[in-house]
């Protein structure tokens, strides 16, 4: 499959990657950016420089705009690549123009196409016929702007992917094709609670805190960070998630797996000490207490795991306490307003009422639940 219209909304660097292997592979790409200067260079050389798993050299990107209407118009798929905080504000821009038939995925989801389709409802557009609506448990590649300005991509494997409703999976995967590569999820939890982001940065930034603030941030979290009391957290987040899962019905599964799953491994964590590269020097892999560690992994993730294990009867003591003492030292209430059971509509709702609910989705489905109510 080739030469088909893509738009991608968002230009950090998982859109640019994703935008740039879409546009190498011989597709319409149009990249999307709702502030300009984030997209003033790449507007100006035509693309950007990569280096990794596509090699090195010059991707050049068909349609770099501020302009969300352009980058949709005549696309069958928009990809999402904004923080979970931009989904909203994203979708509501883009509702208006998205073509009918079109598939709108977010990557990666955490859950937050339960909040999209209430902003495509609110504008009219329906996602059980005209709009498939759908997300990833993380980005389609890996991807890091180095110190030098060139993206640097690496092609994961097969990622979880669900549409909202599941009824429309089949139909989501056939629109989607090869322009992704996925693997089957049986819905939006599954890839909403496997983000490993929500295990691998809340609670490790939080339990490293003093030694990110006083070092200005020169810390490896994924390595130097993670000492065996740090990984003992870790593990017991994870095994709530996992409670969490079954409770839902889904496959509990470790976030050891997860990384195995995404091509990877727990290597990449439970080894210590800064990584290198081929030529023997730091790859540089530093990390400073900033958005996508605690502001975005914590309201939409860390919290959003609670908020559903406190409805479902699942304690989350570990969850709890990070997003409590996160809380105090941003001096933010993540718990207030971060992604929880009522911002996802499904407030009030059994286990079994969610499982239906994720199925089939909509008024149609709110609709059933109040008749066996």
């Amino acid at each position: 499959m080739s030469g088909r219209s893509v738009a991608i909304l968002g230009a950090g660097a998982g859109g640019i990657a994703a935008a740039a292997v879409l546009a190498r592979r011989g597709h319409d790409v149009r990249l999307y950016n709702r502030t300009p200067g984030r997209i003033a260079g790449l507007r100006e050389a035509g693309g950007v420089e990569i280096e990794g798993d596509l090699g090195d050299g010059f991707a050049a990107i068909p349609t770099i705009t501020t302009d969300v209407a352009e980058a949709l118009s005549g696309a069958e798929l928009a990809l999402c690549c904004v923080p979970a905080y931009g989904q909203r504000p994203l979708a509501e821009l883009a509702a208006p123009h998205l073509e009918p038939g079109a598939a709108l995925v977010l990557a990666p989801g955490s859950a937050g196409s339960l909040e999209v389709a209430q902003v495509l409802a609110a504008h009219g557009r329906d996602v059980h016929d005209e709009i498939l609506l759908g997300e990833t448990v993380t980005l389609p590649q890996s991807a890091r702007v180095t110190p030098a300005g060139r993206v640097r991509i690496r092609l994961d494997s097969a990622i979880r992917m669900a549409a909202f409703p599941a009824c429309n999976n089949e139909r989501l995967y056939a629109a989607v094709g090869d322009l992704i590569r996925w693997r089957e999820s049986p819905n939006v939890l599954d890839t909403g609670i496997h983000n490993v982001n929500f295990l691998i940065h809340p609670a490790p930034m939080l339990l490293n805190y003093a030694a990110v603030e006083r070092s200005d941030g020169t810390l490896s979290i994924m390595n130097e960070g993670m000492t065996d009391g740090v990984l003992r957290c870790l593990d017991a987040i994870d095994r709530e998630k996992m409670a969490l899962a079954t409770a839902l019905g889904l496959e509990p599964i470790s976030i050891d797996d997860l990384y195995r799953e995404a091509g990877s491994g727990p290597h990449i964590y439970r080894e210590r000490g800064e990584p290198f590269g081929d030529e023997g020097t730091p790859r540089g892999y530093r990390d400073r207490i900033w958005p996508r560690y605690i502001d975005e992994d914590t309201p939409y993730g860390t919290v959003m795991l609670s908020s559903l294990g406190r409805q479902l009867g699942v304690p989350m003591p570990a969850c709890d306490a990070v997003n409590t003492l996160l809380s105090v030292l941003e001096r933010s209430d993540f718990v207030a307003g971060g992604r929880t059971t009522e911002t996802l509509g499904l407030a009030g709702m059994s286990a079994a009422e969610i499982r239906h609910y994720l199925f089939h989705g909509g008024p149609r489905a709110r609709a059933a639940l109040r008749r066996r109510v």
